[in-house]
């Protein structure tokens, strides 16, 4: 790994209330620990069902000629659900410097394979913040739970369950954010569910 991360920010919205369509983005804020061109993001993705998974976007500014800063460089790498996808920063970015990488992704689950989860790995390298966000469709039954848990074992050590706020579309949020994450070098996560009538 290249970078230390100084904070980042997951946000998964699921657009309809079969939960077949998903939004999500993933904002970096990275510093090189070494000189380097490359970013490398691997995520996991549970969710089934389609021909042809979609290439997350790559949210950058442009350059004078309209040619985007960051690239995506070369094909999403899947095996099972992990994933991993690289990102040519446009430069060399040098020791020390700071760099923001931003996507967005657009997703589909036809064969209802995807976990209800939202989850950080432990890490040592994000120093300031973490943020966990889910946006939903107005579940009144729906149950979101943030877990903190370790390292090695992924044992549970904390959970709160959290109260929504509510937008004007209709649609909820739940929102976790974790300060100073790399002091106990914990992974993070939001569940939820529907509670049983």
């Amino acid at each position: 790994m290249s970078f230390e991360f100084s904070a980042v920010e997951h946000q998964l919205e699921i657009v309809d209330r079969n939960s077949t369509t998903f939004r999500s983005e993933h904002k970096y804020w990275i510093k090189a620990e070494k000189a380097t061109r490359f970013f490398i993001r691997h995520y996991v993705w549970t969710g089934s069902g389609v021909e042809k998974e979609p290439i997350p976007e790559l949210v950058t500014e442009v350059d004078d000629w309209g040619f985007p800063h960051q690239r995506i460089h070369g094909p999403l790498l899947c095996e099972e659900a992990s994933r991993i996808l690289i990102v040519d920063l446009g430069r060399m970015i040098d020791e020390g410097e700071n760099e923001f990488v931003h996507f967005r992704h657009r997703m589909k689950d036809l064969k209802a394979t995807f976990k209800p989860m939202l989850s950080v790995q432990p890490t040592k390298k994000v120093k300031e913040r973490i943020v966990l966000r889910i946006i939903v469709p107005d579940w009144t039954d729906l149950v979101v739970r943030y877990r903190s848990f370790t390292r090695d074992t992924k044992k549970v050590v904390m959970t709160r369950t959290l109260s929504p706020t509510q937008s004007s579309n209709g649609r909820l949020t739940f929102e976790r954010t974790i300060l100073n994450p790399s002091e106990k070098n914990l992974g993070h996560k939001l569940e939820w569910s529907h509670q049983e009538r």
